[in-house]
């Protein structure tokens, strides 16, 4: 064999062997690209989606879609074909993976992570919902931890709803944290509390905390939490059971509990986070969600006032409505219904 008919081999073998690796190594990005759509309003696994005390609500025949963005998953590895694929397709698109996942944690932290923000996201949505229907909701701190050997030990519990504080109506952990500090190291704190339905005072002395013998502790975490009536339940495709579904099951909530017809018999879209306040959130693949909802035949999207410049840059036929808040939306809905030729907020 020649000389060059080796170096030509050789150089045959190696970009074999580099296309292999190619198709083998993994990068480190993501995939995203549009999602499976659910009707909020609908059924999943012949039950409905919101439930308000074992009822499904009356039939309509608008919808309210949730639009996720379809993310390639913690435990799966993109190829660099597979990345550049996404990068160059329409509506798809491609991120650094520690941008989605931080670096560090396992699938399964990730999964656990994800099911207990779906489970903030419902409540979330629950209770800005109920309060836009006009439905009392009671805001109480919830006693999240107590630390083993602290100053609560034995005398606060876990789910304990914390009323008062020194004879002080709270509302949040914020405000029991700042009488808490307003006390001196050794100090008596009286908590009204609610345990498993019945309500209790509660002495605690306070100790000095680690950092400084000045500061008193009582040696709790607190969660906000909310008391209200009805419960709703949620069915949901898996697909669908992130933060970014919030503001459309709040909608859907709102019109299970206000009996009234939201949609007018139309498609609706949207995406976005929620608080509690009723604030809605930004959101991430704006484009591939847009995209998705226009091919089911959507006439208005809600999208979050956060995302309006990147929505606005979007062709498509649908309005675009501006949603700083749930109320914004319900809003907007009942004038598009109402009203011919409506001007409402757009992005």
């Amino acid at each position: 064999m020649t000389r060059r008919a080796a170096t030509v081999l050789a150089s045959g073998i190696c970009f074999v062997i580099l296309l292999g690796i190619m198709f083998v190594v993994p990068v480190p990005f993501v995939s995203w690209s549009p999602g499976v759509a659910q009707n909020a309003l609908g059924s999943f696994d012949n039950r409905p989606v919101v439930e308000v005390d074992g009822k499904a609500g009356p039939p309509t025949s608008g919808q309210l879609l949730m639009i996720p963005t379809a993310i390639t998953r913690p435990g799966s590895q993109l190829t660099f074909p597979e990345a550049l694929g996404d990068y160059l397709a329409a509506h798809r698109d491609v991120q650094p993976r520690d941008w989605v996942y931080p670096v560090g944690q396992s699938a399964a932290e990730l999964d656990a992570a994800r099911i207990a923000g779906i489970k903030t996201a419902q409540q979330s949505a629950t209770v800005a919902a109920l309060r836009v229907a006009g439905v009392e909701v009671r805001q109480n701190p919830v006693v999240s931890s107590v630390s083993t050997g602290g100053p609560s030990y034995r005398l606060l519990t876990v789910g304990d709803i914390v009323e008062t504080v020194n004879g002080t109506s709270v509302q949040t952990s914020a405000e029991v944290s700042e009488i808490v500090s307003g006390l001196t190291v050794g100090d008596p704190v009286k908590f009204g509390i609610v345990r498993q339905g019945a309500s209790m005072d509660v002495t605690v002395t306070t100790q000095a905390s680690a950092s400084s013998r000045d500061v008193p502790r009582i040696g709790i975490t607190m969660d906000e939490g909310y008391r209200y009536a009805p419960h709703p339940e949620f069915a949901m495709d898996e697909r669908n059971q992130n933060s970014s579904s919030g503001l459309m099951l709040a909608l859907a909530l709102y019109e299970r509990v206000s009996n009234q017809d939201i949609t007018g018999g139309r498609i609706i879209a949207g995406t976005g986070t929620i608080e509690p306040t009723g604030a809605v959130g930004v959101t991430r693949g704006i484009d591939e969600k847009v995209y998705a909802a226009e091919r089911l035949g959507a006439s208005v999207f809600l999208v979050p006032a956060s995302n309006c410049s990147e929505a606005h840059r979007l062709s498509t036929r649908m309005t675009l409505v501006k949603v700083n808040k749930l109320d914004d939306a319900v809003n907007s809905l009942h004038a598009l219904n109402t009203i011919p030729n409506a001007v409402v907020p757009t992005c």
